[in-house]
């Protein structure tokens, strides 16, 4: 079960969580450690990102740890907080020693976490690994995006207008997008990663080096898709 540290206060705040990024249990309070990780967190953000470091101390803010047992030596965060008009959504990973990055739109801080990690990508499954991680947690939140497996976890807007558009989708690429099965490749592995953004299904073609850097070249397959606008 994901770590939650912090809260998130009011009746409003947890309905729009939940309704954007998905059903979780809070806890409301913190330990010390909690309150020792929040602190590490923001201090370390505070000079080059201040806002976000700012957003991390609030006690509206609430951080949930994404499970990347692999990842040696760091930490993930999923660091949500509740502010009007505009709720902030971003990834940050804080290290042992007190290093910490934004990952969210920095695919350069996500390369430096796994080279520190000193991570080495031998298997698919730590191919798949870190391929997963890479696009959940580099995406920000200016556009709605999730990754997906098969397309039974779109969030379709049914309507009668639109169905058959649907129908059209899933006949074209109901057999191709699957879970991530990494293969190996002369530089690494190659995998193939699905995800929506927005109303697009975008095919992406990552490799990835036996150090864990990743190239990513996505491919839009769909555009103006039955799925909501936005979050």
């Amino acid at each position: 079960m994901e770590k939650m540290i912090g809260r998130v206060t009011g009746f409003l705040g947890v309905a729009l969580l939940i309704l954007m990024f998905g059903g979780c249990s809070l806890i409301t309070g913190m330990t010390q450690k909690d309150a020792d990780v929040r602190k590490n967190l923001a201090d370390g953000l505070a000079e080059m990102r201040p806002d976000e470091a700012e957003w991390v101390r609030s006690s509206d803010a609430t951080l949930t740890l994404v499970e990347a047992t692999w990842l040696h030596g760091w930490q993930v965060f999923d660091v949500y907080v509740f502010l009007a008009p505009h709720p902030q959504r971003f990834y940050a990973a804080l290290s042992d020693d007190g290093t910490a990055l934004v990952l969210s739109g920095s695919s350069d801080s996500f390369l430096q976490m796994i080279r520190s990690a000193q991570i080495v990508v031998d298997n698919a499954s730590a191919a798949a690994d870190i391929g997963t991680l890479y696009l959940d947690v580099t995406r920000d939140f200016y556009r709605w995006s999730y990754r997906i497996d098969s397309l039974s976890d779109i969030q379709w807007v049914l309507t009668p207008d639109r169905e058959q558009q649907r129908i059209e989708i899933e006949a074209q690429y109901g057999a191709l997008v699957q879970p991530p099965a990494p293969e190996p490749s002369d530089s690494g592995w190659s995998i193939t990663v699905w995800m929506v953004y927005d109303l697009s299904l975008i095919r992406h073609h990552l490799l990835i080096s036996a150090d864990g850097a990743v190239q990513d070249t996505p491919d839009v397959v769909e555009t103006d898709m039955p799925v909501p606008e936005s979050f």
